[in-house]
């Protein structure tokens, strides 16, 4: 008790300032002077694939023999193959998408080589191979389309593909509709979901020649419905409307309207630059005036034709209602209208445009990105100070294309970004800065390897997009070998 006598005193004068004299001036200690600190220098933009994993490998031996594309000879030798029409479903709709990589084999080549579509499945957040899941894909030439849409209540996805092979005078080559779903608890093949499609005897039900498709609600009873597209007139295979039942069945609609698509005028008879035929390459729908019908976008080439946009009138289309969307820079001579993809890309409400372009010559050559702004129905093309291209990209060689273009918000500020994979394993990132304009970067696969783009989506479900590759990785003159991999993006934006 003493000692807390004594310290008590203590601590009250030090909290009074203790003994110290009344008289004695303060002392004042002014601080010492503090340098501004000198701001760190903002991250310098950047964008990077970092590879993940492998999900799939396989290899290939088949050869075919000489043959002619497109006017151009092509030695023989191992069958290219390449994949097309890919698309990643969540199927089980549990928070894991798997991807569907159709593929073409010996392409335009005499030889007719069906392969089967490959399934990655997904369980826990990465992309595998199964070989008893896969048992159940179709074994089909490929596919050139694929789109999402609800069957029954239910994830599915439809592809449709066209005769691509040499031998296009064999009365039993053809193309497929495919349509995939899930039933007892497997992705599998919904042939009873389909009527007979083909108007040609000795051809299964399935059997079309379609280089379009696309789904959407055209009626307006809230299911999704298909509208395949004939790629030519002489195919055999007229376009057609398939209605969706709540029952997830499809009946074929009796409309006239899909076949006006095969007979659209030429604007300048005779141009240079194409094959003076307009020939329906692309299908989209999208409902551009927020009546809840899909409206229709149709893209044409090969001949000399703008795109158009055609309005669903309460489940209607007429071929006089049309309306001529702005050219590409290729002009409608020579333009190619390989892809539609849609977006709010402005946040104003409405959905805009983008459409990848090449053209005809030199053959498929070219890459060209076109931004359609969408004010109330109304399509203004802003690609010129919205999105920069080069013209090495723009004005490419014979063949060297890709419709590898996705749509997705990267870095979850609410704005679409767009990627771009080509041909050659470059990465293409436009990142969206607001009111619909873009900034571009570049990026390779690992150790500059080739490979196609096939699905950008969640994998994993971390909140950020992963890219599965089809990647070439090699091989002999007797055998070339293949992998399915995913990447993770990494990036500064600027």
């Amino acid at each position: 008790m003493r000692s807390l006598n004594i310290l008590l005193p203590v601590f009250l004068l030090c909290g009074c300032g203790g003994e110290q004299s009344q008289s004695a001036p303060p002392v004042v200690i002014s601080p010492a002077p503090t340098a501004t600190p000198t701001p760190s220098p903002a991250p310098a933009p950047f964008v990077a694939l970092k590879f993940a994993y492998e999900a799939h490998r396989f290899s290939n031996r088949d050869v075919v023999p000489e043959y002619t594309y497109a006017g151009v000879v092509y030695s023989g030798g191992l069958a290219g193959i390449f994949p097309q029409g890919s698309i990643s479903v969540d199927f089980q709709r549990d928070g894991y998408p798997e991807v569907v990589v159709p593929l073409n084999k010996a392409y335009g080549t005499p030889a007719y080589a069906a392969m089967p579509y490959l399934l990655l499945s997904n369980a826990n957040g990465r992309l595998m191979y199964d070989a008893a899941h896969n048992a159940a894909m179709p074994s089909v030439f490929g596919a050139r389309r694929a789109a999402v849409l609800s069957v029954g209540g239910k994830n599915a996805a439809f592809f449709v593909a066209h005769n691509v092979s040499g031998v296009y005078g064999d009365p039993k080559a053809h193309g497929s509709a495919i349509l995939l779903g899930q039933r007892a608890g497997a992705v599998t093949t919904l042939l009873d979901a389909l009527p007979r499609i083909t108007t040609k005897q000795g051809l299964p039900d399935n059997a079309t020649d379609a280089h379009s498709m696309a789904t959407g609600d055209i009626n307006g009873d809230g299911l999704d419905d298909i509208l395949i597209g004939n790629w030519n007139p002489w195919g055999g295979f007229p376009p057609t409307i398939l209605l969706q039942s709540p029952s997830g069945q499809f009946t074929a609609s009796s409309d006239n309207f899909p076949a006006s698509l095969l007979s659209v005028p030429l604007t300048n008879p005779n141009s240079e630059g194409n094959e003076n035929n307009n020939l329906l390459l692309d299908l989209h729908f999208v409902d551009v005036n927020g009546d809840k019908y899909a409206d229709l976008i149709a893209g044409f080439g090969h001949g000399s034709t703008p795109s158009f946009l055609f309005i669903n009138r309460n489940g209607q289309f007429s071929f006089e209602d049309r309306i001529a969307l702005p050219p590409s820079v290729y002009g409608i001579n020579t333009s190619l209208h390989m892809a539609t993809k849609n977006g709010d890309i402005d946040n104003d409400g409405d959905q805009d445009l983008v459409i990848l372009y090449s053209r005809y010559v030199p053959y498929y050559g070219g890459n060209y990105i076109q931004i359609l702004r969408n004010d109330g129905g109304k399509f203004t093309d802003t690609t010129e100070t919205a999105l920069p291209q080069d013209q090495s990209y723009i004005m490419a060689k014979r063949l060297e294309w890709s419709s590898d273009v996705f749509m997705r918000d990267l870095d979850k500020d609410g704005l679409v970004d767009i990627l771009h994979g080509l041909n050659d394993g470059r990465l293409m990132v436009y990142f969206n800065k607001g009111a619909g304009q873009f900034t571009r970067l570049t990026t390779t696969l690992r150790n500059n390897a080739v490979g196609r783009l096939v699905a950008v989506d969640d994998f994993n479900a971390d909140g950020k997009q992963e890219l599965s590759y089809f990647e070439y990785t090699g091989g002999s003159s007797t055998e070339n070998t293949f992998a399915l991999t995913v990447y993770e993006l990494d990036f500064q934006k600027p």
